[in-house]
């Protein structure tokens, strides 16, 4: 019991403890990286179309916990759709369109035009991925209970 903790101990320190750089946020290579990051979300919103289809078509979606399965494929099928357009806005920016303070703080120069007004409301994704993840959790866990619920009969 205790090389078991001690091994885990050891693998957090080597993980944490050593570690660079995250590079949460990163580049895509010019021009085939977008072009590959953009084909995914086609992928994806084809695959969330499916699977939201493929649900409605075969499971009974009277229940509630596939009523927000079904939610949730349309908010992250919405969420795809607005990250891909966001994707395409920032291919019409230029440097000039930006008064970076640094990669963090970087605000929009005005004039505002369409393009610039249409990126910012694309970085708003966060009001379609956290409606998403949350339909998905209450999904998970009434599936969770409908299954406690069955296994105690």
């Amino acid at each position: 019991m205790r090389i078991h903790h001690l091994s885990s101990i050891i693998v957090l320190i080597l993980t944490f403890g050593f570690a660079d750089s995250a590079m949460a946020l990163q580049t895509h290579g010019a021009p085939e990286g977008i072009y590959v990051h953009q084909m995914a979300h086609i992928l994806f919103i084809s695959a969330l179309a499916y699977l939201s289809w493929h649900t409605r078509r075969t499971q009974e979606t009277s229940l509630k916990g596939w009523r927000f399965f079904q939610i949730f494929c349309i908010f992250l099928i919405c969420w795809n759709a607005l990250a891909f357009t966001g994707h395409l806005t920032f291919e019409h920016l230029q440097e000039s369109d930006f008064m970076a303070e640094d990669e963090w703080q970087a605000r929009l120069a005005p004039p505002i035009t369409f393009i610039k007004a249409l990126y910012y409301l694309t970085k708003m994704d966060h009001f379609l991925l956290v409606p998403a993840l949350i339909a998905l959790v209450l999904s998970l866990r009434t599936f969770y209970i409908e299954a406690l619920g069955e296994a105690k009969k």
